[in-house]
């Protein structure tokens, strides 16, 4: 069985929940997708352990043919896969740049505007936070993003969504966290 779930646009997982061949994969991924409708979605394929390496790159090369963003590859559910849910990027963020993970993600520098940070898990700057940050990606609306200044084009946790006016936001001069908090995103200070 194939399961196909839009938890966060753009954000889709396909769910293999049984053996299928990776024809089986694409024809019920065509059946149902219209491409103008995901046309720069994320794909997030979870093959489960039912999914070989070279049958996740046959699926993979269809989404990419249909002008699909980014397409990751998921494993949760083989459990001898051993991997952190941590990834630490050490650089600075520039225009343009993109960092995609399934788990937490910790920036040791700074996120400049158009620079991109997607995690399924929390998203944590230490730095200065200028981009588009998306935490809890597959729908998880208990992540946070914290930054040592927060100055976000854009906000999103889960399903909910944070834009900044035109005018840039100035950061009061301490670390900050957003976090969904009766439904929409607030800005904190962060406890000691």
């Amino acid at each position: 069985m194939i399961e196909i779930k839009g938890v966060t646009l753009p954000v889709v997982v396909v769910k293999v929940k049984e053996k299928v061949s990776p024809q089986e994969v694409i024809s019920y991924i065509s059946e149902r997708l219209s491409s103008k409708l995901f046309s720069g979605s994320y794909f997030l394929i979870d093959g489960g352990s039912f999914l070989s390496e070279e049958e996740l790159t046959q699926i993979e090369a269809f989404l990419s043919s249909k002008d699909i963003k980014s397409v990751k590859r998921l494993m949760l559910d083989n459990v001898n896969r051993k991997e952190s849910r941590l990834l630490i990027v050490q650089k600075h963020l520039r225009s343009g740049q993109k960092v995609e993970h399934n788990g937490d993600v910790l920036i040791l520098g700074d996120v400049n505007k158009d620079a991109q940070v997607i995690a399924s898990g929390n998203i944590i700057v230490i730095g200065k936070l200028r981009g588009i940050a998306v935490a809890g990606a597959l729908g998880d609306e208990s992540a946070v993003v914290v930054a040592l200044q927060m100055e976000p084009q854009q906000i999103r946790i889960g399903r909910k969504l944070a834009i900044s006016s035109d005018e840039d936001r100035n950061s009061p001069g301490y670390p900050e966290v957003a976090k969904i908090e009766n439904g929409t995103i607030v800005l904190e200070k962060v406890k000691a």
